[in-house]
């Protein structure tokens, strides 16, 4: 079921984050007593799930671990980042997919 921002029609009051099905009518103002108008749905502006962190949790065991060869924890996707650029380093991934389709030997196991 997804999930909806509904506002009331007469009050203009809004209430957040309704899982409700697709074709779900819309019901009668509950947000205040006193109104008789309907909740409505609408798509309000917001920073949901366009944020990404910089925190990462990854240990390195090859090419940017510490002198000695241990592993090397890195808690920030920046430090890691200057580890790289200090090593000359560049962290890429590309995807070859087979002649004639998408798949590759290499990427058709990742979930």
């Amino acid at each position: 079921m997804p999930m909806y921002d509904r506002q009331c029609d007469k009050c203009e009051q809004i209430k957040l984050d309704c899982w409700e099905p697709i074709n779900h009518p819309s019901p009668a103002c509950d947000l205040s007593p006193e109104c008789t108008g309907t909740l409505e749905r609408v798509y309000l502006p917001t920073n949901r799930g366009q944020i990404i962190g910089d925190e990462i949790d990854v240990t390195i065991k090859h090419a940017l671990c510490h002198a000695d060869g241990t592993p090397r924890r890195f808690r920030s996707r920046a430090e890691l980042k200057r580890a790289e650029l200090a090593a000359g380093y560049t962290n890429a991934v590309t995807h070859i997919g087979t002649k004639g389709g998408d798949k590759s030997k290499h990427t058709t196991r990742w979930t």
